[in-house]
């Protein structure tokens, strides 16, 4: 037998081996991808960016039941015979679209009840509200202990019911609720978590530029225009959050901090600048202070259970009930998620 034969048949008796002892080799589906970035089973260890080739779908609610307000040197006052509930209804998808980056949307709709024992008052409804789209990259990561450094941004689409009603009986009357401010917003931010041994502490800065737009809800009286021009006030944001993890739980608390400008209303003006008609509200201002705490369960690596209480402290006049979005009711609010990632 020539070499060049040998190594033939030496070739062929090792395939024919390989076959005999190997496994096939196919591609199931909900297997680990090869091309996804690591992702560690516990909260604590994980980075702010979700990581390449990652997919989250989270799906939660917000119960508040509002027994109260703050009134205009932000003290708490109660609601004498008015019950308000607002909640929220959300799905949110999460997803790496490279190592160091993630794109995000969250698509809220809200349930809300308005009883008064001593008007008569009954109103519920329940809607689509305001969906947030959004991206985070990350400037810097450290793994073990992790340490993650992003800048993010998000716009939020005006898309729930800005309409009060007919106004049939007058302006003050309403017989819908209004869920969305009618105007986008757009948010810039910076946040940055560090791991010390079985803690992890994050900080997150924000500044939220909120735009004018002629809304339904808003009646200018003094020119008879029912669409009026608006502006909520530009929000600066700090939060802080220190996480203990033991075993599969993750506790977690800490502090929401918010600087809310001044409201502005009036007539759109013509040219390239239809706000600067627009007149502050005396006393829309002001700051709110609420306590987030809450324990994650890391089920496993593609489950989790986010449960939480957010806990108000401070806030401001209520000039705007029932919008929620530019001054929000006084009450406890209990939220839950569940996340889905693959």
């Amino acid at each position: 037998m020539t070499r060049t034969a040998a190594r033939l048949l030496g070739i062929a008796t090792l395939g024919l081996l390989a076959l005999a002892t190997g496994e096939p080799a196919h591609a199931e589906g909900f297997q680990v991808k090869t091309m996804r970035d690591p992702l560690p089973s516990r909260e604590y260890e994980r980075g702010l960016v979700i990581g390449k080739g990652w997919a989250e779908w989270g799906v939660g609610a917000d119960v508040k039941l509002a027994n109260g307000y703050w009134d205009g040197d932000g003290n708490a006052q109660d609601f004498e015979n008015a019950k308000f509930l607002h909640t929220t209804e959300r799905v949110g998808v999460r997803y790496g679209i490279s190592r160091r980056a993630e794109v995000f949307m969250t698509l809220p709709f809200h349930y809300q009840k308005l009883t008064n024992d001593a008007l008569g008052t009954d109103i519920s409804q329940f809607g689509i509200g305001d969906p947030k789209f959004g991206w985070k990259v990350e400037a810097f990561r450290s793994m073990a202990p992790v340490t993650s450094l992003i800048a993010y941004t998000w716009y939020k689409a005006p898309a729930g019911n800005e309409s009060p009603g007919s106004y049939i009986g007058g302006p003050d009357t309403f017989s819908s609720f209004v869920v969305s401010t009618g105007t986008p917003d757009l948010a810039l931010g910076v946040a940055g978590k560090r791991q010390v041994g079985p803690l992890a502490f994050e900080l997150d800065l924000s500044y939220v530029r909120r735009f004018s737009g002629a809304t339904m809800w808003a009646v200018e009286t003094t020119n008879n225009q029912f669409a009026g021009r608006i502006k909520p006030g530009d929000i600066t944001r700090a939060k802080a959050d220190v996480m203990l993890q033991i075993w599969a739980l993750a506790l977690h608390g800490g502090a929401d901090f918010q600087l809310r400008q001044a409201m502005r209303v009036g007539t759109t003006a013509d040219g390239w600048f239809p706000g600067r008609n627009l007149e502050a509200i005396e006393g829309s201002d002001g700051w709110y202070l609420d306590v987030p705490v809450g324990v994650i369960a890391n089920i496993s690596r593609g489950v989790d259970l986010d449960l939480a209480a957010t806990v108000p402290v401070r806030g401001e006049d209520l000039m705007f009930f029932p919008i929620e979005d530019i001054h929000p009711t006084r009450g406890l609010t209990l939220s839950g998620t569940l996340e889905l990632r693959y």
